[in-house]
């Protein structure tokens, strides 16, 4: 077993598919960590260095990498606020910008050379090379990172929401009847059948969202591997194989905008949709004050 890079110029042998799941390649303390992990680290350290860069000597008229990271955080900051409202926005702006960044920091390291090609592995020379465990692996192409980041966004949307419009205003917006009549016999046919509702909902947030949040971005990225895998594995040559990656490839950088963009966009909504709404009734009670 050594390590070496899988190249393209290699004589293939039979492969089995790209695996679902991580491969753990050593331990810390009984603690298993995987490549998708090795990854996670070095995406979260690529992001702290850019920014101790471009913040090291901050000016007052903002150029480079200055100009570029704070444009971000407004634009970021500007965009959650007109969903969430500015309390929410400023409680959570680690969150949803952090996930963002972090989310496509990941997705685009997946797509460097070498994630995936070097690692430990069999083969007699350079040209029969057999990678078994690459060194790194797509982070979100992990389900266990990205049922993380669900869990994480899931504690502290009750976190938002409760301390935005408190607990009685999230039951209301849950189980309360949106609509009013003059009959009473309507106002309780309508009150039970949105009291259902609100059970159902509590249901979707309690277990459906999660999963969905999990394995959206989590198969949107282990399926674009796949599919590059399937690529270079199934073309009859290696021109053809690189001839065929390469808008594959481009295609994959605009995916893992999007689905770092979506998983984001998610979040953002799903949070504004009880602490937004709410907004204009705060406004009202303080002018009324």
């Amino acid at each position: 077993m050594i390590p070496f890079c899988h190249t393209f110029f290699a004589e293939e042998v039979a492969e089995a598919p790209l695996p679902p799941a991580p491969v753990n390649l050593f331990k810390i303390g009984g603690f298993d960590v995987n490549n998708s992990m090795i990854a996670a680290v070095i995406a979260s350290i690529a992001i702290i260095i850019l920014v101790q860069i471009a913040m090291r000597a901050p000016k007052l008229v903002p150029s480079g990498l200055q100009n570029l990271v704070e444009a971000m955080v407004e634009a970021l900051s500007n965009f959650i606020e007109s969903i969430t409202g500015r309390e929410t926005m400023l409680r959570g702006f680690w969150y949803f910008a952090g996930i963002f960044v972090f989310v496509f920091a990941e997705n685009f390291l997946a797509l460097m050379p070498g994630v995936g090609t070097f690692g430990w592995g069999h083969g007699d020379t350079i040209w029969n090379f057999k990678v078994d465990q690459p060194f790194l692996r797509g982070a979100n192409a992990n389900a266990n990172m990205t049922a993380a980041y669900a869990a994480i966004f899931f504690v502290m949307w009750f976190y938002w929401c409760f301390k935005g419009i408190g607990v009685s205003g999230v039951v209301k917006d849950l189980f309360g009847s949106k609509v009013k009549f003059g009959n009473v016999a309507l106002n309780l046919g309508f009150g039970l059948l949105f009291f259902v509702v609100g059970l159902i909902e509590v249901f979707t947030i309690l277990l459906i969202r999660p999963i969905a949040f999990t394995f959206r971005l989590y198969g949107n990225i282990y399926g674009g591997e796949t599919f590059l895998d399937t690529i270079y594995h199934n073309a009859p040559n290696p021109f053809l194989a690189t001839l065929f990656l390469i808008p594959a490839y481009m295609w994959e950088f605009v995916v893992a905008f999007i689905q770092a963009f979506v998983f984001f966009i998610l979040t953002v909504v799903f949070t504004g949709i009880l602490t937004n709404s709410h907004a204009g009734e705060h406004k009202e009670k303080e002018a009324a004050h």
